[in-house]
């Protein structure tokens, strides 16, 4: 969970990604992916991790959104696409290692901003 956390700190260092210009509904549908992705697909145990609470409440909102947005088989599908994607950039980028992950700093910090500028984030691991 530490491990999380940090990786979670450390991208939340950039600006925003080059193809952040798409639709509303395909930029939810992404960062929606790319969090699930970054926790592991996770299911938080209410109350054990506020901060992975966070991620997993507004990638679940994210979705949530997209779907209110357009519908379920566009974000189904959507989200195939974008997993896939994800998958192949890390392969590409060499992510593995941390000097290599500036674009993927750039989206995280894109994705939290996009969540809280629409007000879909999840709950604050402030509270």
């Amino acid at each position: 969970m530490k491990t999380l956390c940090a990786a979670a700190a450390l991208l939340c260092a950039a600006t925003g990604p080059a193809n952040a210009g798409q639709p509303f509904e395909e930029s939810l549908v992404e960062c929606a992916v790319l969090i699930e992705l970054m926790t592991g697909e996770q299911t938080p145990v209410s109350g054990q991790s506020a901060e992975l609470e966070y991620f997993v409440g507004t990638a679940a909102n994210m979705r949530a959104e997209a779907v209110g947005r357009s519908d379920a088989n566009y974000v189904e599908r959507t989200a195939a696409e974008k997993r896939q994607v994800w998958h192949d950039r890390w392969d590409a980028g060499q992510w593995d290692y941390p000097e290599n992950r500036e674009d993927l700093v750039e989206w995280w910090t894109y994705c939290f901003k996009f969540a809280e500028h629409l007000e879909v984030e999840g709950p604050t691991p402030f509270d």
